[in-house]
């Protein structure tokens, strides 16, 4: 039948009735639909609005822990860089100034700090009077000492549709916790990679933690490194930049793979975020790998080894074949003590050939994982709803707790250190 002869039938045969019966349900849609469209534009709005002042934050990024920061913060406007430093909230000296234009994303390293201290800082233009940007903000430096003890909490999967999600709920609760050696994100930060609205609400919402310890991001599928062209910046690189370890710098390489030490504790971040960084056989996934190998030779010392990446390994909603083939091997050679990662959006644990793995891709997300149930062999604890990690780092003991916003305990357990491997001491099926 030709097209003329089609509309020809239509029009025969389609009675007025059934056209304004078909008016009436579209219009009617649409007034269902209003208050939920006007509740995602309201919020989409909403992140574009968000200032373009962001707070100052720090991050080690391949420095070392002990004697060194990165403070990075963001200005409307280019203006020149200053940071104020000392171990007295009321005491602090001007330790950088900067030259020049200016710069609206500032980053400036700081070193030969000593070990083992907090200090305090602030940010701004070298005026009179100072121009200050952000509030009295802290880090404190790694110890030199092997067996201090120390703690750190990490989640994932941040990532917020629309501005929709409960990110907000897991920064806040982070709030209340000012003993924290780092607060790490195992990646998928933001909905998208170069929309700056997704950024400024993900920094917003995250201020009140980062301004009393330090950050420590791992690049996600949806952070993910893919070119820059105009109108399309990579806002993890805009805020994190190229890490140190990362010796390379085109598509053939990584970007941001880094390590550092803290106490007894080696922590490792890979760069395994999309679905190419799976395959052993893609030439930036060979180069990671050499890197990543010589890394975990060099750190057999240290009592615990912690790998953190994005894509995961284990999952009850997809077991990642290709990325157990590459990685496990790596994992078993060097005794690593727990390997951290998100992606798929629930919380769940894994004990495989006597090796932790830990999923914690429930930090804020929406949509979560909905309507799967534990389906490997290797579960030890599975959970769906909003969480974030603590970790608790002794001598001997690694101790690891999930909870709620709510500080509802959703799983928890302890990894004790014996003879270079980390055996599951307390803690079984949740």
């Amino acid at each position: 039948m030709s097209i003329k002869n089609n509309f020809k039938y239509i029009r025969e045969n389609l009675s007025l009735r059934t056209i304004i019966i078909f008016i009436r349900n579209f219009f009617l849609t649409i007034l269902l639909l209003s208050p939920l469209l006007i509740y995602l534009g309201g919020s989409s709005l909403y992140e574009i609005s968000l200032s373009k002042e962001n707070h100052p934050f720090t991050i080690w990024n391949g420095k070392d822990p002990k004697t060194e920061i990165i403070i990075t913060w963001e200005t409307a406007q280019s203006e020149s860089s200053a940071v104020w430093l000392g171990k007295e909230s009321n005491l602090l000296s001007l330790v950088y100034n900067g030259d020049g234009a200016g710069v609206k994303v500032h980053r400036v390293e700081l070193t030969s700090l000593e070990l083992g201290t907090k200090y305090y800082y602030r940010v701004g233009v070298n005026s009179e009077p100072p121009l200050f940007h952000g509030p009295l903000s802290s880090f404190t430096t790694a110890p030199d000492d092997e067996n201090t003890e120390f703690k750190f909490a990490l989640y994932s999967d941040s990532q917020q549709l629309f501005g929709i999600g409960s990110h907000d709920r897991i920064a806040k609760a982070l709030e209340g916790y000012n003993d924290l050696a780092f607060v790490g994100n195992i990646g998928d930060l933001c909905q998208e990679w170069d929309h700056q609205g997704d950024w400024n609400l993900y920094l917003l919402e995250s201020r009140s933690f980062m301004s009393q310890t330090i950050f420590v991001p791992v690049l996600g599928n949806h952070d993910g490194w893919y070119g820059e062209s105009e109108g399309h910046e990579n806002k993890y690189k805009k805020y994190f930049g190229i890490a140190t370890d990362s010796n390379f710098a085109d598509e053939n390489h990584t970007l941001f793979n880094y390590t550092f030490s803290y106490s007894n504790t080696q922590f490792i971040v890979a760069e395994i975020s999309k679905t190419e960084d799976e395959d052993p056989n893609e030439i930036r996934n060979i180069n990671h790998d050499i890197w990543l190998n010589s890394t975990l030779a060099n750190c057999q010392d240290k009592t615990f080894r912690i790998l953190m990446f994005h894509r995961q390994v284990f999952s009850s909603n997809g077991m990642n074949t290709r990325l157990i083939n590459r990685i496990v091997p790596i994992v078993e050679k060097y005794n690593i003590s727990m390997v951290i990662y998100g992606h798929t959006h629930h919380y769940e644990r894994f004990l495989y050939n006597g090796v932790t793995y830990l999923l914690l891709a429930s930090g804020g997300v929406m949509p979560t994982d909905t309507g799967i149930n534990p389906s490997t062999p290797y579960t030890k604890s599975f959970n769906m709803g909003t969480s974030f990690t603590f970790f608790s780092v002794s001598p001997n003991n690694l101790t690891v707790k999930t909870i709620t916003p709510d500080n509802d305990i959703i799983d928890s357990f302890v990894l004790k250190a014996e003879n270079s491997k980390a055996v599951l001491l307390a803690g079984g099926v949740g």
